[in-house]
């Protein structure tokens, strides 16, 4: 491992708060996948992929998509630098690209974390990564409860779990669950805020 170059890598691109965050996200999300073994995942959205490095160890293989060069490059970086041969990355945007590398692939889980509020269209996005998704896979989704603080014309301010729950049960997902796992201090757009967590299984 170049444990140095990983670093510097990191204290480039990740500040401390989105470090801090990404491992609450984390924390969370091993709960729901520590009872199995999965085959793949879509970390779609991933960014700089602080989350799926502290999730990748259910998986066999893993894909990171961003929509950003720059961001998906800093992500090779870091898995190169870890000497992890189980992970790829890739630039798309689902919504604008219908010819991103992994469109014909399936994986076990997919996985967005903080990724619908600047999506424009959520329920489209969702929509249209569910083929992506195995039979018996499972959606996992983390955000920002809706938050009336937060205004800003690109992001949306949050979600009411309600509207998530339909959206998964509309694109034909079973055994839906949602909650409210955290409460923090300006975390969204320096607002204080809460994020939920949600996981849907195609059946």
């Amino acid at each position: 491992m170049n444990e140095e170059k990983f670093n510097e890598l990191a204290q480039a691109y990740d500040s401390p708060n989105r470090i801090e965050l990404a491992q609450i996200i984390a924390n969370e999300t091993n709960k729901l996948l520590d009872t199995t073994q999965y085959e793949s995942l879509l970390d779609y959205g991933g960014g700089t992929g602080l989350v799926t490095l502290s999730i990748d160890h259910h998986f066999k293989s893993v894909i990171l998509i961003d929509s950003s060069e720059q961001i998906v490059n800093v992500f090779k970086e870091k898995y190169k630098a870890l000497d992890k041969d189980n992970m790829q990355g890739f630039v798309g945007d689902i919504l604008t690209d219908s010819n991103i590398a992994t469109e014909k692939e399936q994986y076990d889980v997919i996985f967005l974390s903080l990724v619908l509020l600047h999506s424009g269209d959520y329920q489209q996005l969702l929509k249209q990564l569910e083929p992506q998704l195995k039979q018996n896979g499972m959606f996992i989704i983390v955000d920002f409860d809706k938050n009336d603080k937060v205004s800003h014309p690109a992001v949306y301010n949050g979600f009411h779990q309600s509207e998530i729950k339909q959206t998964l049960e509309t694109i034909g997902l079973k055994d839906i669950h949602t909650h409210t796992f955290y409460h923090g201090k300006q975390i969204f757009m320096n607002q204080d805020a809460s994020m939920f967590i949600a996981s849907g299984l195609k059946r």
